[in-house]
């Protein structure tokens, strides 16, 4: 009982908490629509830790692949709560920069933000080589509610370019040259 109340006091004291249950909703929300919608399916769900492990260089709280028939999308999730400045946010698009250049997979970096206002600031700051997309943390994420950098419609997360590049010892999407998920 001790060893099990110190562990939720832990837990529950993590500063970390909020930005990890951000995430995990966001996999969530797509598993669950994915359980009402035949079709529909979270391919991959990779931790933070996971993402990072296997990419290397990125540290993207989050990696999945999103299939809707036969459309699939590999993405990078960056779960926004608001608690960094936006100029350290955009710097993270350095890192998914280096992951294409070094023939990883061109996956759009998702930015779930934490409100409206935030989303659009961000979008003044957006732009570069990497496909980007954001949209709000009140929406369901398997929807139409992603607005690319420089567009002005929002698009279903399948409808995001996504590539998932070379079979190159530095993508983990391959074994012996052979797509996984």
């Amino acid at each position: 009982m001790r060893a099990t109340r110190q562990s939720t006091h832990r837990l529950s004291a993590n500063p970390h908490l909020p930005h990890l249950l951000t995430a995990n909703e966001f996999f969530v929300r797509l598993t669950a629509h994915a359980r009402q919608h035949a079709g529909a399916r979270l391919d991959r769900w990779w931790s933070e830790t996971l993402t990072t492990k296997r990419y290397r260089t990125i540290t993207a709280d989050g990696h999945g692949l999103w299939s809707v028939a036969d459309v699939t999308v590999g993405f990078f999730l960056e779960a926004d709560t608001g608690t960094e400045p936006l100029s350290r946010v955009v710097a993270k698009l350095d890192r998914y920069a280096q992951l294409i250049r070094r023939g990883g997979p061109r996956y759009p970096v998702l930015f779930w933000l934490a409100s409206e206002q935030r989303e659009e600031h961000l979008h003044r700051r957006l732009g570069g080589d990497v496909p980007c997309a954001t949209a709000t943390h009140g929406t369901n994420p398997a929807g139409a509610v992603w607005l690319p950098a420089g567009a002005t419609g929002r698009v279903a997360l399948t409808d995001l370019p996504s590539d998932h590049g070379p079979p190159v010892a530095d993508n983990p999407n391959y074994d012996d040259g052979v797509f996984v998920v």
